[in-house]
Parts: C-alpha cells; structure tokens; sequence
C-alpha cells in the first residue's frame, strides 16, 4: 500500500483496474482534491509503458494532461510541451517511466494506492457505494471508476457486459462531422481515428443511470475506437483523466452522474493542461492556448478539418461577423442587438471586438487602455497593437475569453447553450 495508506480520511473516489486510464482517473481525481483509493488488480500499475521499450506515434500533437506531463517528466522537464511530447514518444523506456511514476504517485496527496488487491464485493448503499475487499476491510464511497479490463465491478454489481450504457449513444456519424454536433462543445478526450482528430463528449464517457458507477475502456465508444495494442495508450490516458474528474465532481458535490456540470468538468481539465478541442496547430505551451480550448469549446470559433484529418485553429486568419454571430447571439442577450446596430460590419477589426465586448461585456471605455497594457505582458500577442488591425481567430478569442466569458455560459450535456 502507498501513498496515504495512514490517513484516516473517508475515501470519496474508489479507481478499480491497473493500466493507463486507471493511473489517469485516480491521479486527476486525487488533483482534484478528493480523497481517492485505487485498488491495482495486477502485478503492474501500468504494464503498458513499464514492460518493455516502445514508439507511440498514433494522434500524433493531441497529447495533453496527465499523459503530456508524463511524457516531459521522462525527459527530465517539469513544462510539458508539444515538441518534448513528440520527442518521448518516439523511445518510451519502461525503467524512466516506472521512475516517473513512482516519483508522481510519491508527491501526490489525498491518494491510496492498494497493490495487488482486489474486491470482494460492491454494493449499494444509500446514495454510497460499499465496498468490501479480499481482505476484509471496508469502505463507502460517493463514486466509483471501473478501469478494468473485464468491467469487473461492474458485473460484480449486478450489471451485464452487453447492457453497459452511458448518458448518450455516440454514433460513427458523429465521427465524420463532429466539429458541427453540438456534442463537440462537451468535449473532453481528444484522438484520432482512421486518421481523423475528434473529441469524445461527456455524455459519452459517464454512466446512463444515476448510480456513480464509472467505466473508461468499457463504454461503449471508447470501445468501438481501441485497436487493442499501445497505440491506444494517449486515448486511455485522456479517457481516464476525464473520467476521474467527472467522478471527482459528482462525489465533490454529492450528486449524480446526469447532473454534472458540463464546463465545471471542462475547466477541471483545463486546469492540470487537458486538451477539450483537438486542435494540432496550437501548440499545449502557448500562453494563450487556454483560452482558444475554452473558445473552441464555444463552437464560436470552430476548427477547420483539413484534407489530412487534422483540425486547425487558423489562429492567423481574419474573422467575420457571419462567423460568430450565430454562437454569440446564443451566448449572450445583448449581442443580436449589437450585430443590428452594426450591420455594415463584415470583417472584425480590434476597434470592432472592442465595442462589442463593451457593448456585450458591459465594460467602459478603459478597456482600449486596459488591452494595450496588457498587449504582450498578459496576453503574449507579437505584432504591435493597433486598434485598426484585422482581429485575428487568436485575437478574438484571447480577448472575448478574458472580458465577456463565452465559457462561462453553461451548456447542457447534449452541447445545447443553456443562459
């Protein structure tokens, strides 16, 4: 047993499995400051990466989250990056990245691990899940996280391999053209299939009924997408990291998995470095790349998917009023009737964003001053400030993230805007 083995604190989370979505979910609810105990049913935490040496090339510039960090750590950083991350991909040995773990899993708090343990029983009771392991020993938890390979708390719990479910079905349509589904706004574990960049929605990855019962690789949807070698490692490791912190936050706010907060799960995400929207072209270590995650998330300003599969921001390019004023009219009250008094606006210049966000935003006239303070010191642009510029998709976004809040406004499981 490692970690808080000692602590005396109720567990909240329960992680059940070993491998790369396991280690995921429990390291991510355990940073989201829930006092978590992962039970590992193997003679390795996460074989995958600790077995033997391997070349990980699949979704090549999505990697993000636990697994980006893991990835710098490999190479002695603490900054992860897009290009460290495709650097350690290329020879993952298994003896740094056991050090890597162990190093994490040391310094991490509010986690038990139990090694080599397994569960006896899994039980409801109340609004708790009761759990009782081989050895005895007991617990209650708000939520559980089934990481295992068999979906074995699942079944030992009364449920049926073939009956597993989550909130919605995922069709292979969605795949094609998920930049246009009102799901992508709920994305939460980015990849690539057959070539082609998506993000899984939550509803996709949290249980169809309101018992707190979690799967990773069991659902369906991640299903359908495995290959079944180490090819899978980035997905799992996205998968168990959004799963975690849904779990995190049902047992945080003591509700139900129907009930979660489609952007509070979003922003945990973000905050460890998670990656909602798969865009290649914004690099993890950009000072904005935050805030054009939390935009895309918006559907405001979507991705372009490319000939290659890829999707790219085109944080270069010019935007237009018919490109925003349908997302912004949902998102706000008081942006249709900006876009009326400004019918003659085609292409956005700065002057244009900043009357809209006062008008919107509700902000005075010392938001020029306040922008071109902050030009380069807060927001990093490069060119030079000048109100009569074009704005940018990375100006728009940067500036509507910082003074109006797209992000904020909530959005419902089935990506619907709801203010």
């Amino acid at each position: 047993m490692i970690g808080l083995a000692q602590s005396k604190k109720r567990p909240q989370v329960f992680v059940y499995g070993y491998g790369v979505d396991a280690y995921a979910a429990a390291l991510q609810s355990s940073l989201s400051n829930l006092n978590t105990v992962w039970v590992v049913n193997g003679d390795k935490m996460i074989p995958e990466l600790t077995s033997e040496i391997i070349s990980i090339p699949s979704d090549a510039g999505l990697d993000a989250g636990i697994w980006a960090n893991l990835l710098a750590k490999t190479l002695r950083s603490d900054k992860p990056s897009d290009s460290l991350s495709a650097i350690a991909r290329r020879r993952i040995n298994p003896r740094i990245v056991q050090n890597v773990i162990d190093s994490v899993l040391k310094t991490t708090q509010n986690l038990t691990i139990i090694e080599q343990g397994q569960v006896r029983s899994i039980k409801k009771s109340g609004k708790d899940w009761q759990i009782e392991l081989a050895d005895k020993s007991r617990m209650k938890v708000k939520a559980v996280v089934d990481a295992s390979k068999d979906a074995y708390l699942y079944q030992l719990a009364g449920g049926k391999i073939d009956s597993i479910a989550t909130r919605a079905t995922i069709p292979d349509s969605y795949f094609e053209s998920a930049v246009s589904s009102e799901l992508f706004r709920t994305g939460v574990a980015v990849g690539e299939q057959d070539g082609r960049a998506f993000t899984l929605p939550l509803s996709g990855l949290i249980p169809g009924d309101d018992r707190n019962l979690f799967l990773t690789q069991r659902t369906p949807v991640v299903q359908h997408l495995l290959t079944g070698d180490e090819q899978d490692i980035p997905l799992l490791m996205h998968v168990g990291q959004a799963v975690g912190a849904a779990a995190a936050y049902v047992a945080f706010f003591k509700t139900t998995s129907d009930k979660v907060d489609v952007r509070d799960v979003q922003g945990e995400l973000l905050k460890y470095g998670g990656r909602l929207i798969p865009f290649s072209d914004v690099a993890l270590e950009k000072p904005y790349f935050s805030a054009i995650q939390r935009t895309g998330a918006t559907g405001m300003l979507s991705g372009r998917i490319s000939e290659d599969g890829r999707m790219y921001f085109d944080a270069d390019e010019a935007v237009t009023v018919a490109e925003i004023k349908p997302v912004l009219n949902q998102l706000f009250s008081r942006s249709q009737i900006w876009f009326v008094d400004h019918a003659d606006v085609d292409t956005l210049t700065l002057a244009d964003v900043f009357s809209y966000i006062k008008f919107v935003g509700q902000r005075g006239n010392e938001l020029e001053g306040q922008v071109q303070k902050n030009w380069k010191r807060r927001f990093h642009f490069e060119d030079e400030y000048d109100e009569q510029r074009i704005a940018t998709r990375k100006y728009v976004a940067v500036l509507l993230d910082a003074y109006c809040g797209p992000f904020s406004v909530k959005v419902g499981l089935n990506g619907t805007i709801q203010r």
